[in-house]
């Protein structure tokens, strides 16, 4: 009996035991499933992650630098580019003779220092260039080594167009309130990569120096190779600049209209060639074409007076200006109006005044997305404008006026009307026209008004 009792039971425990284990097989293929879907799923996720993260990394701007020309910082797409540095040289001077009459012995003397930014768009088709001369020495440049005088801090503005960028033969157009001309290489003493110290005494001292214009228009032709034409060699430069040379710091302007003129040409007709003796041979021809004037020039800038208040009293002034603007697609409209009073108390008052009024009209009138559509931001946008405005300034009392734009007048109506048509480039950034008519009741009669 107890052995059929345990042949029972051994054939029951082998029948569950035969029931649990396709189970069990079936529950573990179930979760290495689901393992390997979960592994699937994250390896895809990885994978999405690693493009991101490499996009990412290919938009974050590059950082560079090269010994010489600055660290430069440039967007992925080129979009935009940013380089900066400074250019600095230090000397100890032992110059001869008794320091009291103006001789330095071993002071260090800041010769060079100059810091520097070029912001670039459109891969570096149009440049901005800003270049800040802060060395006082021998210059005159801030102040002077004796603090006798003052002057212009700035070395360069200009805007380079990089026209190359769309052709190879076509030139760098520079243009600006200060600008660079050349006239040759070969006389050069340069602070970072020669040994002389200054330019001849000649060029140096004659008004051309280091070529600085005050304002100007220059074309270089950079390093341009000639093998095509059968020469082994390239042209460094070739400049062709009108421009005021040695005159008119920060854009000022020089009152004449004698143009001066710079042509340069600098060739390397064996550079190609890998002959140590020859490859390196360098042929410059520089020329200044300099129109002297010396006619007497406009004392007051050369700005035209139109109504002069004489001095005012003091007292409380005060100046209102109301105004108004409408915009409805490509169209602004804009009005305005001014109010000033002058207290001007002392003696008899003289009741100086004055008022205005404006109109103004903008209107995009082409886009790429098509007629009367435009924005600042978009370009390829044109924007015509038009403006009118009427001033209104007097000084009514006798007494306190008869001596006012030298005595001619105490009264005077001007109008402006003004047209502009501008081309936007860049986002932000536009080239165009205006054209500014003005009418005035009275003007002052005497030379040079």
């Amino acid at each position: 009996m107890i052995h059929k009792v345990l042949r029972s039971g051994s054939l029951a425990l082998g029948l569950w035991v035969l029931f649990l284990t396709p189970a069990h097989s079936e529950d573990l293929d179930g979760r290495i499933k689901s393992i390997e879907q979960e592994l699937a799923t994250l390896k895809e996720q990885q994978v999405e992650l690693k493009k991101e993260a490499t996009a990412a990394a290919d938009a974050l701007p590059t950082f560079s630098y090269r010994p010489g020309n600055g660290l430069m910082i440039e967007s992925a797409d080129k979009g935009w580019a940013l380089r900066s540095g400074i250019e600095s040289h230090f000397r100890m001077l032992f110059e001869s003779g008794r320091d009291q009459v103006g001789r330095t012995q071993g002071e260090i003397m800041g010769r060079r220092f100059r810091p520097y930014m070029y912001y670039c768009i459109n891969n570096c088709l149009w440049e901005l260039e800003v270049i800040l001369d802060l060395d006082g020495f021998g210059t005159g440049n801030a102040k002077n080594s004796l603090n006798t005088a003052t002057s212009s801090i700035l070395h360069r503005g200009a805007l380079n167009v990089h026209l190359e960028n769309l052709h190879p033969w076509l030139p760098t157009v520079q243009l600006g309130m200060d600008v660079s001309t050349s006239i040759g290489t070969s006389r050069q003493g340069s602070s970072a990569v020669g040994a002389q110290a200054e330019y001849d005494l000649l060029s140096r001292n004659n008004g051309f120096d280091d070529g600085r214009a005050g304002q100007g228009i220059v074309l270089n032709w950079d390093n341009k190779p000639l093998d095509s034409i059968g020469i082994p060699g390239r042209i460094n430069r070739f400049q062709l600049a009108m421009a005021s040379v040695g005159e008119a710091d920060d854009g000022l302007s020089s009152f004449t209209d004698r143009k001066d003129f710079v042509a340069y040409l600098g060739i390397e007709p064996f550079s190609q060639i890998k002959n140590q003796w020859i490859s390196g041979l360098k042929f410059e021809m520089g020329s200044w074409f300099c129109n002297r004037d010396a006619r007497q020039p406009v004392t007051n800038g050369g700005r035209q007076t139109l109504w002069a208040s004489g001095s005012i009293g003091d007292g409380l002034a005060t100046f209102l200006m109301p105004a108004v603007s409408w915009e409805t697609g490509p169209y602004t409209l804009r009005v305005a109006g001014g109010f000033q009073r002058y207290e001007d108390r002392g003696g008899t008052t003289g009741k100086r005044s004055g008022n205005m009024f404006l109109i103004g009209h903008d209107l995009f009138l082409w886009s790429p997305k098509g007629f009367l559509t435009g924005s600042p931001n978009l370009p390829g946008s044109i924007l015509l404008g038009t403006h009118f405005e009427r001033t209104d300034v007097s000084c009514t009392t006798a007494a306190r006026c008869s001596t006012i734009n030298s005595g001619q007048f105490h009264r005077d109506r001007i109008l402006l009307r003004e047209w502009d048509l501008y081309y936007f480039v860049a986002p932000r950034m536009s080239a165009g026209a205006s054209v500014l008519w003005y009418d005035a009741s009275n003007l002052v009669n005497g030379a040079n008004n």
